[in-house]
């Protein structure tokens, strides 16, 4: 069919010729897409960028007006003819997940289908690689071991590293001001889940450590392959490669960029002053319009990033390079930054299909564009290109016109709602528009689901921001391939909150902390206390029994189990070659209340403001009188033996206190102050009435207070 051809007027001739006069300038005001007037939502500014790249870009721009102008030369009718436009050539239909895990599978299962075990073996491998990196590098700030040590221990599996993502994403979803109060002992703080999982001192150290690239492998900075995302550059693209196996986008998608918030000093932090994120990291985004999957991205480090730069500007290499594994019959939705005759042109080449919003001061639109004035809102005005009958470019008239270019629609008119106040209107809007409106948003919607559990804490490091970007979009495309292989179901479809916690309950494996001597050597007597020459250790099993100083700080022993290596003032079960003068094993507190006659001590009850309690099995006190001491700072089960040697009046004349002897056999620590075997005692007791033999009570309760002590002897 041979092409429609037509002369030009005497005023199309005048403004051709107008128009190359002013392109330099045209072309300045296009430099990377930047917009003009009040299209600030899209503008960029380049914190501490090569000052060059700017001025590169503009050269690249008058090199592609230079080339473009030689090689394709439109021209625009306003007679629309819609049966020009071929639609069937290159056709998409359906789109979905791409993988063999069968209908309810565990959501791990979908996490790891993209970030893969040999995924995190390689970080496992680097981490620890890292770790002796620094140690080497650092020598001299831990050695001598008397004044640091090193700590460090090698991550020996990827269960480890898995359990410290788990973690991560617990931090997601409940988020504390700091790191450390996740295995905080307050209850309005710590988490169980956490505590359980991982020991904080080794969550530090994996975190310290954490690195994703081969430190042995990577570039300098003044290298000049040097590449700003080297150390994410493997990672990244083996997710690229992943979310790109596992789905097949559906017809519609949209390009745009998202933007991962950095407020640091870094040479590609950009500046986008109407963006949620006002300053952070470009990463430009492919993403499906539905569910907002995220289908390829690049992150924008300047002129020294991968994209592959042509003659055409940076929009255009953009689209081309996160559409180059795109399939026919896809159709794209991108705004003004991209859009460009050129772009449409060779888009459709490729069998793509796009539509764009765009400036009136691009190349090759119609001369007259700029001048195009609508009178009423709701009118339309559509342009067709002679040489390239799918390529139009549509004017309509909202609150001001808008132009819409596009190389897969026809000229249909629909109708849109419009709210004013309460009240609702409909206006007639041509449909390549309201589809732009409907399909524009997937970057957008990739980003709110993002947001609602941002796993993102501050850091000194800058690239620990850009994999926390990278692992919460793998778990909201998991999220999307599991939602679309499970849909249509009978039960109720997980939401994101529910996906995440599966998710972490799945690759989450659960490790003892602390471990006491193992059942089997209960009954080795080959089990010998030994003094510990250097420092100290925390007592094995006070930390099982959650039992600290009043200053909340770890009991430490200086004995130690020749065989287990462990610190030890507990010598009972799997120990009972020694009675320890610290503690009172179950076998001897039952011996002690089998002394005094009773099952159990009367009127047991823990006084919070007391240092400690005294209970008597009968009454009145006197000399001699065997007394089981209990110490409120001690666990429940830990109870004190001893004899009352002499009764102390006080002013009043009234017994106020009382001097004790206690039994070394049964003797407990009431503190680090009072650990001496028979150690006498000068306690306060307040022995209420039943002290003077008024009323026969029960129990009696005596409360120690050392600081009133003086005012009653």
């Amino acid at each position: 069919m041979s092409k429609r051809k037509r002369e030009l007027t005497k005023e199309e001739i005048e403004a051709i010729l107008l128009a190359s006069d002013d392109s330099v300038s045209d072309l300045s005001s296009e430099d990377d897409g930047w917009p003009v007037d009040d299209s600030l939502a899209d503008v960029s500014f380049i914190l501490n960028n090569d000052p060059g790249d700017e001025t590169d870009e503009d050269q690249a721009n008058d090199e592609e007006a230079a080339n473009s102008a030689s090689t394709f030369k439109p021209s625009w009718t306003e007679q629309m003819e819609n049966g020009q436009i071929d639609l069937t050539q290159h056709q998409k239909y359906g789109g979905g997940p791409k993988h063999n895990l069968p209908v309810g599978s565990e959501a791990g299962d979908y996490f790891k289908m993209l970030f893969t075990n040999d995924m995190c073996e390689k970080i496992r491998e680097n981490t620890n690689k890292y770790a002796e990196f620094v140690k080497s590098a650092t020598i001299d700030k831990w050695e001598p071991i008397g004044i640091k040590k090193w700590r460090w221990k090698p991550i020996e599996d990827i269960e480890e590293l898995f359990n410290f993502i788990a973690i991560i994403l617990i931090m997601g979803i409940a988020k504390l001001p700091r790191i450390k109060d996740y295995w905080s002992s307050n209850p309005m703080l710590g988490n169980d889940k956490v505590k359980r999982t991982m020991a904080r001192d080794r969550f530090v150290d994996i975190y310290r450590f954490f690195h994703i690239s081969d430190r042995e492998n990577e570039v300098s900075p003044n290298d000049p392959s040097f590449y700003m995302m080297r150390k994410l550059d493997p990672f990244m693209s083996c997710l690229r490669s992943n979310f790109q196996m596992h789905f097949e986008p559906y017809p519609h998608l949209s390009v745009d960029e998202a933007m991962v918030k950095y407020k640091g000093r870094l040479g590609i932090v950009q500046y986008m002053p109407n963006k949620p994120v006002k300053r952070g990291i470009k990463v430009w985004a492919l993403c499906t319009s539905f569910f907002g999957y995220v289908y390829n991205f690049e992150p924008y480090c300047g002129k020294k990033d991968k994209l592959p730069r042509n003659d055409n500007g940076l929009g255009y290499s953009v689209v081309t390079f996160l559409t180059k594994n795109l399939s026919k019959g896809h159709h794209i939705y991108i705004d003004r930054f991209y859009t460009s005759v050129v772009l449409m042109k060779d888009l459709l080449k490729s069998g793509i299909y796009a539509s764009g919003t765009v400036n009136t001061n691009r190349k090759y639109l119609p001369t007259n564009i700029k001048n195009v004035k609508l009178a009423d809102n709701g009118s339309s005005k559509c342009f067709q290109c002679i040489e390239e009958p799918n390529l139009t470019c549509t004017v309509w008239k909202d609150k001001k016109e808008i132009f819409l270019l596009s190389n897969g629609a026809k000229n249909e008119i629909t109708t849109v709602k419009r709210r004013i106040g309460g009240n609702v209107s409909y206006v007639t809007c041509p449909k390549v528009i309201a589809d732009y409106n409907k399909y524009m948003g997937g970057v957008d919607l990739a980003d709110q689901y993002r947001k609602y559990y941002d796993i993102s804490r501050k850091s000194r490091k800058w690239w620990i921001y850009m994999f926390w970007y990278l692992l919460d979009t793998t778990v909201n495309n998991a999220y999307i391939i599991y939602s679309t292989t499970n849909f249509p179901s009978e039960k109720k479809s997980k939401t994101p909150l529910d996906f995440r916690m599966s998710l972490i309950e799945a690759i989450l494996k659960e490790k003892r902390i602390v471990e006491t001597c193992p059942q089997t050597i209960v009954k080795n007597k080959s089990h010998k206390r030994i003094k510990i020459d250097g420092r100290k250790k925390r007592c094995i099993r006070c930390i099982s029994l959650k039992r600290k100083t009043i200053s909340n700080r770890a009991i430490e022993s200086s004995w130690t189990c020749e065989i287990c290596q462990r610190g030890v003032e507990w010598w009972g079960k799997g120990h009972p070659e020694w009675d320890s003068p610290f503690h009172v094993i179950s076998s001897q507190k039952s011996s002690v209340l089998k002394e005094l006659g009773r099952k159990s001590p009367l009127g047991i009850k823990e006084l919070r403001s007391a240092h400690s309690s005294l209970v008597k099995n009968s009454s009145p006190f006197k000399v001699n009188d065997v007394i089981l001491i209990k110490d409120d700072h001690l666990p429940r089960n830990f109870w004190k033996l001893g004899r009352i040697i002499e009764l102390l009046p006080g002013r009043d004349g009234k017994v106020r206190a009382c001097k004790i002897t206690s039994q070394s056999k049964f003797d407990v620590t009431l503190d680090r102050f009072a650990s001496r075997i028979a150690a006498e005692f000068i306690i306060f007791m307040e022995f209420f009435s039943l002290i003077l033999g008024v009323d026969q009570l029960a129990a009696s309760r005596l409360q120690l207070d050392s600081r009133n002590l003086p005012e009653f002897l």
